[in-house]
């Protein structure tokens, strides 16, 4: 039942999202186009990073073999940094192949240097791409518009 209610409060937070995005134009589609297409920078308004999504994928050569006896500790670090306040959500991908943070850091650098000393980086089995997060550059619109 738990669950169900963060699923719906995620489901309208996402359909939220997506208003916000289709109010902001055809730029923000979420068609999926052959190949990025990156606004030219003097029309992206600057906002601050407040977030780093943090992607960890096992390395190429992380067996079963050589992680499952290091997990244990991983988990334990990660608890810490939870607990720490630096992890705000965690999760695993789907296909098992890493996980997913979301932290509450704002300088990519120093996400890096926290999850590098996690026990399954230490031993290279795990390799993480960031990205820094922002607010909604286009909720600025709904604020310019005349008032309903």
């Amino acid at each position: 039942m738990k669950r169900d209610m963060k699923s719906l409060i995620w489901l309208g937070n996402f359909a939220a999202f997506a208003g916000v995005l289709a109010l902001a134009g055809p730029a923000a589609s979420f068609a999926q186009a052959a190949a990025p297409v990156e606004p030219p920078a003097s029309s992206v308004p600057s906002v601050p990073t407040t977030k780093i999504l943090a992607i960890g994928n096992f390395t190429a050569k992380a067996t079963p073999k050589l992680w499952m006896p290091i997990l244990p500790l991983e988990v334990r670090a990660t608890v810490h940094l939870y607990l720490d306040g630096k992890i705000d959500q965690w999760y695993i991908k789907q296909d098992h192949s890493g996980v997913v943070f979301v932290m509450n850091l704002t300088d990519p650098q120093e996400a890096l240097a926290v999850l590098d000393k996690l026990p399954l980086g230490q031993a290279g089995l795990m390799a993480f791409q960031l990205i820094p997060l922002g607010p909604i550059s286009p909720l600025r619109l709904l604020l310019s518009g005349p008032a309903r």
